[in-house]
């Protein structure tokens, strides 16, 4: 599995805010794509792509309401 990780700053979050924070991107070997999103306010946004080309993505303010949770492809039918 590889992951990257880098830091950013000045990027608009879920809840409106501008802040900093990191994103990291892991892929396996069969394809699984995974994109996190975690902003310094505790706002989080990831989406995954499954091997079947399906993809998950989900968004939760810093406070843990769910913004949006949307499933496409397989896994979603």
């Amino acid at each position: 599995m590889s992951v990257t990780t880098k830091r950013f700053q000045t990027e608009k979050a879920p809840c409106g805010r501008v802040t900093d924070g990191e994103r990291s991107e892991a892929q396996d070997e069969q394809g699984l794509i995974t994109d996190l999103v975690v902003y310094a306010c505790g706002c989080r946004r990831s989406r995954e792509e499954y091997h079947d080309g399906s993809v998950c993505v989900r968004v939760v303010r810093h406070d843990g309401k769910v913004l949006a949770e949307e499933m496409t492809g397989e896994h979603g039918a």
